[in-house]
């Protein structure tokens, strides 16, 4: 599935030479110097490969690459190139064994649609990237043409309760307890304006950590309704870079969060009913700010250029991104996050782990919406899975999106645990080899 993408774009992500991210503040970010974004002091270059510096000294090859072809991934050794044109080529972050492996498991599934992104949460290197797309499945939603070539970098879908990640964050930043309990009303299917009020005597009650857990769409909503206006919502998403295109290697779509002025829409988008999308290198990057103490790492999927005379170009280890919340902030999100295997929405799923993931444990927030589609009788059954692992010494964050028809195979769940079993097995592997 070829599309037609925009040749500068790509080539100022690809080569390292990204834009300054416009930070647009509003409300508590303006006022606190704590959420400036990490990049601003990034300057447009003149295109050259990367930055000169002491280590690299300014190079201004006559030729120079062209776009970061995704459809034309192949092994070189151990490693995984795709062509840039012109006689480049880009030696790619992705390990290729769970690269390959991540596909497989997306293809046993049989689902309409899928993707899967795993991110090294230190160095901001991509390890896997892959996708599946029946353009012939009703329940597939069409593709816009022109844009990203894989499906992990597009925002087609909603980002459902894995916006609840950012709703947390913005309630415990705005006094909320994690551990006090609420009353509320259910809402699983629904959040209506009843939710909002306060339930009368005999109302079952949980705290922020069960809402974002077992994702309690009546608690979310109402503790969003009481303490989040309109630009504490919309300031608490931009820190978490929606609305922003993430500088990355190759074209991405911009995940999308449309606040509502509505008090009650608020309220439902809070919860995770519509109004927003995501993208899944956004959702892995969401988990691994989380786990990295509040600071998003910036993605990378090149590591190096080969020059057509055979020269090497090492890229620059990239900068943190943003800083989105603050570190004891992160810490209380991450140990929910935790709670979603152990007892809440994810616990199905991580019951019964493969031999590599025992021992393991793994952090993250499900999330669930069903979209209808334009074709008659057809909707698209969405789950995410998003988060990190191991749970209290994170190395890797990850995102899977599984898009189902009517007949069900596996949720996002499901494939992210035999994702990270495949990763962790390579990683004791690596170790026992280390060791002979």
């Amino acid at each position: 599935m070829r599309r037609v993408i925009v040749p500068a774009f790509i080539v100022a992500h690809l080569l390292g030479l990204h834009l300054a991210v416009v930070w647009l503040r509003s409300g508590d970010q303006a006022a606190d110097p704590t959420y400036a974004p990490l990049n601003d002091d990034l300057e447009p270059t003149d295109g050259a490969p990367f930055p000169a510096s002491a280590a690299n000294p300014t190079v201004r090859p006559t030729v120079r690459p062209g776009a970061l072809d995704l459809e034309n991934v192949h092994e070189d050794g151990e490693k995984l190139m795709a062509d840039l044109g012109n006689g480049f080529q880009g030696e790619l972050t992705l390990a290729p064994r769970l690269q390959r492996e991540a596909k497989k498991i997306l293809d046993r599934g049989k689902m309409p649609l899928g993707a899967v992104v795993v991110l090294d949460i230190a160095s901001g290197n991509v390890l896997a990237l892959a996708d599946r797309y029946r353009a012939d499945h009703p329940s597939a939603p069409p593709l816009p043409e022109g844009g990203p070539q894989s499906l992990a970098l597009r925002s087609i879908a909603p980002a459902a309760s894995i916006f609840k990640i950012v709703t947390a964050t913005a309630l415990l930043e705005a006094g909320v307890s994690g551990n006090t309990e609420f009353a509320y009303l259910g809402g699983l299917h629904r959040v209506g304006a009843d939710h909002l009020k306060v339930p009368g005597a005999g109302a079952p009650t949980a705290t922020l950590g069960d809402g974002l857990s077992k994702s309690i769409n009546g608690l979310i909503s109402r503790l969003a309704n009481d303490k989040l206006d309109f630009v504490a919502l919309d300031g608490i998403s931009r820190r978490f870079q929606f609305n922003t295109h993430i500088p990355f290697d190759a074209v991405a779509d911009a995940s999308t969060a449309t606040v509502p002025r509505l008090a009650l829409e608020r309220a439902r988008m809070a919860a995770g009913f519509f109004h927003s999308t995501l993208t899944p290198l956004h959702g892995a990057l969401l988990a691994a700010s989380i786990a990295n103490g509040g600071i998003m790492p910036r993605p990378r999927l090149v590591s190096r250029i080969h020059h057509p005379d055979g020269t090497v170009e090492q890229a620059p280890a990239p900068a943190p991104l943003a800083t989105v919340t603050r570190p004891e902030t992160a810490k209380q999100i991450a140990r929910m996050l935790r709670a979603t295997t152990e007892d809440g929405t994810g616990r199905r799923a991580f019951a019964h782990v493969p031999k590599s993931l025992e021992g393991i444990d793994v952090a993250g927030k499900t999330g669930t919406l069903t979209v209808a589609q334009t074709v008659p009788l057809a909707a698209t059954d969405y789950t995410w899975f998003v988060g990190f692992a191991p749970a209290d010494a994170p190395t890797v964050a990850f995102a899977v999106l599984v898009g189902n028809g009517p007949l069900w195979s596996v949720r996002a769940t499901d494939v992210a645990r035999d994702v990270l079993a495949v990763h962790f097995e390579g990683k004791a592997i690596e170790a026992a080899i280390a060791t002979r």
